[in-house]
């Protein structure tokens, strides 16, 4: 993503709108605590350095939403998932 995207994106919403960081992995169902958000000032570019915590299990309405999301992405023609390029895998 590039800044001025982020910044397009952002100002479709109005000012006092909260912001909200969710720290999840769909596919294994799992969130993860959010123990702090740092806005790093000095690399040159917008980085954010999220510290992220201890992991959880989705709840029941969670985990129905990842699976329409997977079922709607699934149905898209050409659509690739990231186990595609096992070269890049963690």
């Amino acid at each position: 993503m590039k800044n001025s995207e982020l910044k397009e994106y952002v100002n479709s919403f109005p000012d006092d709108a909260p912001v909200s960081i969710i720290c999840a992995n769909p596919r294994k169902r799992k969130l993860y605590k959010l123990e702090n958000v740092i806005w790093v000032t000095d690399q040159g570019q917008p980085l954010i350095l999220i510290d992220i915590g201890k992991e959880s299990d989705m709840d029941a309405e969670m985990i129905s939403a990842c699976e329409e999301d997977e079922k709607s992405a699934d149905d898209l023609e050409g659509q690739m998932q990231i186990e595609d390029f096992p070269e890049v895998m963690p």
